[in-house]
């Protein structure tokens, strides 16, 4: 593996490649999604779903660094150093790498929400379209934690161990053979991805989706953290901070899985009142192309 590549003298960092391409990945799915729709009403808009992604990728950048100051920056300010020598330290902080995913999950559903609110766009719909895709853009991110050699595994030496060259982005230790648990987790998200496409298309339950996918990640990422090598996240009572967050994360999904009924009213929100405006400009579109 390699963490970075050269393009007319500037350094790439494989991370971001592989960031770029996972949301590359993922608008052109639910893009795809939207064009050849479920039979469950109602329709979505691609460009509902584009300007959805937009609001939930900015969420999840503010939520990933959110959470990664909190668990792994231990001193937040350096009373030796004058103001301005501490603003060049926190900005080292907030321009480098530093994210922790979860907190970009939770980030990604108040941006994503918030546009569906506002908006007033079909709330399970497009959550649950949402929650389909976020394994396809997390398997590409697992891969470019695998090339910038970070949220590495344990020291391994069976079968598929991998070693880290010196100098690597993430800190993974140099020589040492561990085990590949980012590509673990990068399959296992395809998996899970494929998983919820197929109940996505076939179900009309609402939230059913998102609930399967809160608990389904949960799980694997609390049974993952075991076999993780790098401990700066940091740790609550016998826990890390991922296994602490993952109790939430799947209580969350329980909900969504065994009360759907109280849910429905806000689920079906706005459903009417989109597929209406939809079907509005459907027909300027048909009119406008008649005249043509």
């Amino acid at each position: 593996m390699f963490s970075h590549f050269e393009i007319l003298g500037r350094d790439i960092p494989m991370y971001a490649v592989f960031a770029i391409l996972g949301a590359a990945a993922i608008a052109g799915y639910l893009a795809l999604m939207c064009r050849f729709p479920r039979k469950a009403p109602p329709r979505i808009d691609p460009y509902d779903i584009f300007f959805m992604l937009l609001y939930a990728f900015i969420g999840a950048v503010i939520g990933a660094k959110l959470l990664y100051i909190v668990t792994s920056v231990d001193v937040f300010w350096y009373p030796d150093l004058s103001f301005a020598e501490n603003m060049q330290y926190w900005v080292a902080i907030i321009a480098g790498g530093g994210l922790v995913f979860y907190g970009g999950l939770i980030g990604a559903l108040i941006g994503g929400l918030r546009y569906i609110l506002h908006f007033k766009t079909p709330v399970s719909a497009m959550l649950d379209l949402g929650f389909a895709g976020i394994p396809l853009f997390h398997a590409f991110g697992r891969l470019g934690c695998f090339m910038a050699g970070c949220c590495y595994g344990t020291e391994y030496h069976g079968i598929f161990a991998v070693t880290f060259p010196e100098g690597n982005l993430g800190g993974a230790p140099a020589g040492v053979e561990l085990l590949p648990v980012q590509l673990i987790e990068a399959f296992a998200n395809i998996i899970l991805w494929l998983i919820l496409t197929v109940v996505y298309r076939r179900t009309t339950r609402r939230f059913l989706t998102s609930g399967i996918y809160l608990v389904s990640y949960g799980v694997l990422r609390f049974i993952l953290e075991y076999f993780r090598g790098d401990l700066i996240r940091g740790s609550i009572f016998v826990f890390s901070s991922s296994q602490f967050i993952s109790f939430f994360i799947v209580a969350a999904g329980i909900f969504l899985l065994v009360r759907p009924k109280r849910l429905d009213d806000f689920g079906k929100k706005n459903d009417e009142i989109y597929a209406a405006e939809l079907e509005k400009l459907e027909q300027k579109k048909r009119k406008r192309k008649a005249k043509a």
